[in-house]
């Protein structure tokens, strides 16, 4: 499982969908083992996990060259995850080449549907050129608890591209942030949370299109 979250707009939560999947699967079992590539030069997440050690989740950066990380260690684990930068076609296109899936976070705004049309694009030719059996999806990110807009917004952002969004959306909950700050992703800090619920319903999304979902049974 090669999975790299991007989008040309900052500001999307990137790096809070990082952490969050690859401490979820991480928590799964300490059989497997996950890594987390930061390939974005603010190194978010290695700044914000750093400090909290798991024996089965390995931080590694990538600013340069992600591709050539990636083929040096994927033998050793069963889930990598690739963390972006926007703005940085080089990066995201050297990701998405050896990835099986790329999730694309974008908050429903009328902003997003316009904004996120290059990295639609650039993962296009990506597929077309380079990475034939590579899938995209979008999630639906930072929704305002109690709204009807992400509908609305889920149906607009079909009309306007075929890359397909995941059924489930990330809310904007305290928990996700309050999560991280203890090293833990949500469904291990508040498992019962509307949050670890949303998480978890995630990784089922991730898993089904990668056919993987026995994963999540073990």
């Amino acid at each position: 499982m090669i999975v790299t979250i991007a989008s040309q707009k900052g500001g999307v939560g990137k790096s809070t969908v990082s952490m969050n999947l690859a401490l979820g699967v991480a928590g799964l079992s300490a059989s497997y083992k996950v890594a987390l590539i930061d390939a974005d030069q603010q190194l978010s997440c290695l700044e914000t996990l750093q400090n909290y050690k798991r024996a089965n989740l390995s931080l590694y950066e990538g600013t340069k060259k992600p591709h050539r990380l990636v083929k040096s260690i994927v033998h050793k684990y069963k889930a990598l995850f690739i963390d972006t930068p926007p703005h940085s076609h080089e990066i995201m296109y050297q990701a998405a080449a050896v990835s099986r899936l790329v999730i694309i976070p974008l908050q429903p705004s009328p902003l997003d549907i316009r904004g996120v049309g290059k990295t639609v694009q650039a993962l296009k030719v990506i597929r077309d050129k380079v990475n034939p059996k590579l899938e995209c999806r979008f999630l639906v990110n930072r929704v305002k608890p109690r709204t009807i807009l992400a509908n609305d917004f889920k149906v607009a952002l079909n009309k306007h591209y075929s890359f397909p969004a995941f059924e489930t959306m990330m809310h904007d909950r305290e928990a996700y942030k309050q999560s991280l700050i203890t090293g833990k992703s949500v469904l291990e800090f508040k498992k019962k949370s509307p949050a670890a619920e949303e998480m978890g319903k995630i990784l089922i999304e991730v898993a089904t299109v990668l056919r993987m979902k026995k994963m999540l049974r073990n």
